[in-house]
């Protein structure tokens, strides 16, 4: 048996390289490894995660909102921002010393504002008179001063320059006293029972 890579005469007198079994296997094996070593350094694309999901602030949890809210509505906590009370005492609320709200206008001509509320007469007793500043969009409608306990109904125009059209529009009403209670620290303001801008 000639060994790899040595030489014999044809019949016809040329040099015949010869080759074994085994060199042919290992030349085989040789090929296919570059092969796939060659399709290993392809450029693959790069993978990335989807993009976050963000509800958009006029989604249709936002365009759902109304103009007008109660503070007994099943769906109260989708206007309130800050500073009210997580539990509806019939049909009123606690607030706090600057409680905001959120109202979708899809439209701003000839709107009014309104707020139903009071000052608890046991509260009233340790802060002495309290004055309510209320604000449209960070802009100061009107201050309410407040001596006694009786529901104050408060209803004024507004100003187009305060709102904005279909768009989300931030109401505050902030109290310049507050009460806090002594067992447990809680702070009151107000009773609120409504608010926003009616038809």
């Amino acid at each position: 048996m000639p060994h790899c890579g040595s030489t014999l005469l044809s019949s016809s007198g040329k040099a015949v390289r010869c080759y074994t079994h085994s060199f042919v296997s290992e030349l085989r094996r040789y090929v296919l490894l570059s092969f796939f070593l060659l399709t290993a350094c392809t450029n693959i694309p790069d993978s990335y995660a989807p993009p976050v999901q963000r509800e958009s602030l006029t989604g249709a949890k936002e365009n759902a909102l109304g103009r007008f809210i109660q503070m007994n509505d099943p769906n109260v906590d989708a206007y309130i921002v800050r500073d009210v009370s997580e539990a509806t005492e019939g049909s009123w609320r606690w607030a706090r010393k600057r409680p905001e709200l959120r109202f979708f206008l899809a439209s701003i001509e000839n709107l009014k504002f309104q707020a139903d509320f009071a000052v608890a007469r046991a509260t009233l007793q340790e802060t002495g008179p309290v004055t309510v500043s209320i604000f449209i969009n960070g802009n100061l409608l009107d201050k309410v001063h407040c001596a006694d306990d009786t529901e104050k109904h408060f209803l004024k125009a507004v100003p187009t320059a305060f709102l904005r059209a279909n768009a989300i529009n931030f109401v505050a009403l902030e109290v310049d006293k507050v009460y806090i209670a002594k067992a447990d620290g809680a702070v009151l303001g107000f009773i609120l029972s409504r608010a926003g801008f009616p038809e």
